[in-house]
């Protein structure tokens, strides 16, 4: 997990960095954007290999949707790959950026409403569990899951005036 404030630097060092060490080391890359800030040029403009061979960016504004997405290439690969030596099976990398801007149902219906008065803590379960099914479902095999969190800072008592 990357997680800092806005600029910080967490879709470049994710993205960028670490989406094009595994394309080089030969993994398939999924990349969930939610912020619909990863255009192709910009990957391109930092070496990542775009082709849909080796990078498959899916747009998501939804918890559920990732989480279904990430379910579904897991049923997938172990239906195709579950049978081969854990050296054999081909190395997948899922990039979620990022899970600060996931939506929940309620998030949509209450914003449809213009009702701003939050989720009353589904997000942050819904993430953890996102994160804790997700790892145990990858766990036996060569499939790592890297995600980044933007992070809102509250003024300081004395910035508040």
């Amino acid at each position: 997990m990357f997680a800092g404030e806005s600029g910080s630097g967490k879709s470049f060092i994710c993205s960028g960095n670490i989406v094009k060490n595994a394309q080089d080391k030969g993994c398939q890359v999924v990349l969930f954007d939610s912020e619909n800030a990863l255009d192709e040029q910009w990957l391109q403009a930092l070496d990542v290999d775009t082709s849909p061979e080796k990078l498959l960016r899916i747009s998501v504004s939804m918890i559920d949707d990732v989480a279904k997405a990430i379910s579904e290439f897991i049923k997938d690969y172990k239906a195709n790959y579950g049978d081969l030596e854990y050296d054999d099976m081909p190395k997948l990398v899922f990039v979620v950026d990022s899970l600060g801007m996931l939506l929940t149902p309620t998030d949509v219906d209450q914003f449809n409403k213009g009702d701003m008065k939050g989720d009353m803590g589904r997000k942050p379960k819904a993430l953890a569990a996102l994160v804790r099914n997700t790892v145990n479902q990858i766990a036996p095999f060569p499939i790592a899951l890297v995600a980044t969190c933007l992070l809102y800072t509250s003024p300081s008592p004395r910035d508040r005036g």
